[in-house]
């Protein structure tokens, strides 16, 4: 008996997978959008200038929700549970006078229910000063790894196909592109990821593996302002906004923040029918002579679910994420001194 509610509880489980992979599946999202921009916009790798810069983003979505049984589902008396999702993600990123751009790598790890998603992407940012701004122009080449995680279920016996498929393991080779114009003021761009989706129907890109999920192309439309209110400047408020789409369905959050003498940062932020989110942090050192530790910057937002998940039995009680930035300049500031023609001394400097 206990063997059969082993089997029936694994075809439930696989079903469920072999459903999921009818649809596409998304990039990971951030409440710090802003921080990781490289992720969703090639154009933004090195949008800190003439530095070098780590990221570290961790998103911890939906607390509690994965302690909710799978539809009843028991094994051994024991009840099968979701996985709620989480993310992490790392970048290295810096600017190179040499290749007159910039140069990035990524690395994420997503979990989604049984999915687990790991992937590398590597880019290029060409850098041009272009009125008073900067433009980027990024390409990024990228590899995903989806592996479906059975556990806690253990395979009954060996050469089942329904449970062989359940460890099967793809790897995906995908593009992106983007755009950003930066000032010292604002900044507006567009990235494009996973756009293999736009033409890859046959999935010949895939390097190995069969049964994953299909990857979705999305579209990014993003920008911020800085505003240094004019009666007390030692405050700034920096609103920024994202439009995301599947070209299928869209989804927007905006994300208000206050900045206090260059240190101390917080506000809030609104992601449609899915979160409503607090987040605080600070440059600690923003203000000290130590170049090596001016670029520290630490944040964590706590979200609300405000989507159907909140009111269940086993509902979600939030979201929590923490980023770290630190960067530092790899170049001193050029000074131009004496005469020269005004055109060679800005042509193209970044």
């Amino acid at each position: 008996m206990k063997k059969q509610v082993k089997k029936v509880g694994l075809l439930v489980l696989f079903a469920m997978a072999v459903t999921m992979t009818g649809f596409a599946q998304d990039d990971a999202q951030f409440t710090f959008f802003p921080w990781v921009t490289s992720y969703y916009n090639a154009g933004g790798i090195g949008e800190q200038h003439n530095t070098l810069c780590f990221t570290a983003d961790y998103n911890n979505k939906y607390l509690g929700w994965g302690d909710a049984p799978l539809s009843g589902t028991t094994i051994n008396n024991d009840s099968l549970f979701h996985s709620a999702p989480q993310s992490f993600l790392f970048s290295i990123e810096s600017y190179l006078k040499k290749l007159h751009g910039s140069l990035g790598v990524t690395l994420i790890h997503d979990r989604i229910g049984i999915y687990s998603n790991t992937g590398v992407k590597i880019g290029y940012a060409y850098k041009l000063r272009l009125g008073g701004g900067h433009l980027g122009i990024g390409a990024q080449v990228s590899l995903y790894n989806q592996a479906i995680k059975p556990d806690p279920l253990t395979p009954i016996q060996d050469g089942d196909p329904v449970i062989d498929r359940l460890s099967e393991s793809t790897l995906d080779l995908d593009f992106n592109f983007g755009v950003l114009y930066k000032t010292d003021q604002w900044y507006v761009g567009a990235g494009w990821t996973q756009m293999a989706a736009l033409f890859d129907k046959n999935q010949v890109l895939r390097v190995s593996g069969e049964y994953g999920s299909t990857r979705s192309s999305q579209l990014y439309v993003h920008g911020g302002y800085t505003w240094v209110l004019p009666f007390n400047p030692n405050w700034e408020l920096l609103p920024q906004a994202m439009v995301k789409t599947d070209l299928k369905s869209f989804q927007w959050e905006v994300l208000a923040l206050a900045r206090y003498n260059g240190v101390y940062w917080g506000g809030l932020g609104y992601r449609f029918q899915d979160a409503v989110s607090l987040v605080f942090g600070a440059r600690p050192f923003h203000n000290s002579s130590n170049i090596y530790l001016k670029g520290l910057d630490l944040g964590v937002a706590y979200s609300f679910t405000t989507n159907s998940l909140a009111y269940k039995k086993y509902r979600s009680f939030g979201d929590v994420e923490v980023v770290v930035r630190y960067c530092f300049d790899i170049y001193k500031p050029e000074i131009f001194s004496g005469y020269g023609n005004s055109r060679y001394i800005y042509k193209n400097r970044y």
